[in-house]
């Protein structure tokens, strides 16, 4: 067994398919390359009423429970909606242990990028509806896109919890999480293990590369457009994004994914 895993979790039959078909090829060619063993959970951890009740992104809290984690020094958790250039770079180089490898999403793909992007989608979304005007507005200070959910404000960064560079010692952390708080709005855990993390002072923030969400860069490509790209275009966009990144995450837009050869 190597010292080093990349973990994630892919329940139900179209999350294990979409994982076979589209990321264990790349994942496998990036995790030999830098010697890392890749662990994929294909049962929940927990089948509680509870759990059920909402979405399984929260059991990514739990990985520490399953016992084909057990004995690895770092755990890399990364989304089952995740494409790895075998070419990238080792993601636990530089993260000290007792640290927790992360981006931010707040100034993804840059600051300036970010809220033109954000201005943009305001403008052009109704005033009503699950992704309406205020629903965005509160993604543009990170703070207010804490706080929307009961936690205290204050913070200057997003942590885009896709992709995790963990230690054991991490555990209790994220089953705090898991234990404390409950789904509230949208983004799932996001929100609560964000605070959580950056409340600890536990962040060491990663190249944006290792967790670049292609969704926020089709939006900042898309711009200004007078049409959609069409799939010969978002083909091409594709590629072109997976080259450039380490770990493209189709969060958001996972039907894109058939797009990749």
């Amino acid at each position: 067994m190597n010292k080093n895993a990349i973990v994630t979790l892919a329940v139900g039959g179209d999350y294990a398919a979409r994982f076979e078909a589209f990321c264990r090829p790349n994942w496998t060619a990036y995790a030999a390359r830098h010697g890392y063993d890749v662990v994929v959970i294909t049962e929940p951890l927990d089948t509680s009423p509870r759990a059920q009740a909402r979405s399984p992104a929260w059991q990514k809290c739990l990985i520490f429970e399953a016992p084909q984690v057990s004995g690895y020094e770092r755990v890399v958790w990364v989304d089952s909606d995740i494409l790895i250039n075998p070419s990238g770079p080792s993601i636990v180089e530089d993260v000290p242990p007792e640290r927790i490898g992360v981006t931010d999403e707040h100034t993804y793909p840059s600051p300036a990028k970010r809220q033109a992007t954000l201005a943009s989608l305001i403008d052009f979304v109704p005033e009503t509806g699950a992704f309406n005007k205020d629903y965005w507005r509160g993604w543009t200070d990170a703070g207010v896109w804490h706080s929307e959910v009961g936690l205290p404000g204050g913070q200057a960064h997003i942590v885009q919890t896709g992709v995790m560079v963990l230690s054991p010692s991490h555990r209790g952390v994220l089953e705090a999480v898991y234990r404390e708080h409950e789904e509230a709005g949208r983004n799932m855990e996001m929100r609560f293990l964000s605070h959580a993390i950056q409340s600890r002072g536990l962040q060491h923030w990663l190249d944006p590369k290792f967790n670049a969400l292609l969704w926020w860069q089709f939006l900042d490509s898309s711009r200004g457009r007078n049409q959609m790209m069409n799939e010969a275009e978002l083909r091409a966009f594709v590629r072109d994004a997976y080259a450039r990144n380490y770990f493209l995450h189709f969060a958001g837009a996972a039907q894109l994914m058939a797009l990749f050869p």
